[in-house]
């Protein structure tokens, strides 16, 4: 098999974030290929100066945690940390970011409100309605500990990008601030972790 990847770096601006795709039977048939190829990848990737990162997803071939687990026994490709994703999927991203801190090269934050995706898990909301319904917070307002995962990363020499996500649904045009009160909450969140003695990148 052959990457040609030659626009990566106009695109992705140093990073290539991977999705892996649905998997509706739970085939080993499928899943195999893909761990096989994860490093391939990256490796073609590097060749263009872009930094490949597994993004665990909700509905994919990397949800659950014992998908997140069988990707770290089977590749060495680094992770894009999606504190909201992983959570959903049943992965308690703190813990995540304590034990493999050297695998996460990316994080994305996003705050839930753990009761609504306990339902997405029990197949009583789709994920769609369920963000609809709120599931995403702003920053701090949710069931994920974010102040604990920036410091876990920070201090075991993490010094990629924090993405701040806030996914929504709007059913029509707002009318107050909308989404945009959700992101100003969320950075302020973020300004009062960075100015509570959080490790500086190591680069810095």
């Amino acid at each position: 098999m052959h990457f040609d990847l030659p626009f990566l770096h106009l695109i992705f601006i140093g990073f290539l974030s991977l999705f892996p795709a649905v998997n509706p039977v739970g085939s080993a048939f499928i899943v195999d290929p893909l761990l096989g190829n994860l490093d391939r990848l990256g490796a073609a990737a590097a060749e263009k100066g872009v930094l490949a990162v597994l993004h665990p997803h909700v509905g994919t071939m990397v949800e659950t945690r014992s998908d997140v687990d069988r990707v770290l026994a089977g590749s060495q490709i680094k992770l894009c940390l999606d504190t909201g994703h992983l959570l959903i999927g049943g992965t308690d991203p703190l813990q995540l970011a304590r034990e493999v801190p050297d695998r996460i090269a990316h994080a994305h934050l996003k705050d839930v409100d753990a009761a609504i995706a306990a339902r997405v898990q029990a197949g009583e909301l789709t994920y769609t309605d369920a963000v609809r319904d709120g599931m995403y917070t702003p920053l701090g307002a949710g069931d994920i500990d974010i102040a604990g995962i920036v410091t876990a990363l920070r201090s075991n020499g993490f010094d990629g990008w924090f993405v701040m996500e806030q996914d929504t649904v709007l059913d029509g045009e707002p009318t107050d601030e909308g989404p945009v009160r959700d992101v100003r909450t969320s950075v302020a969140y973020m300004d009062s972790v960075c100015q509570s003695g959080v490790p500086a990148p190591a680069s810095l």
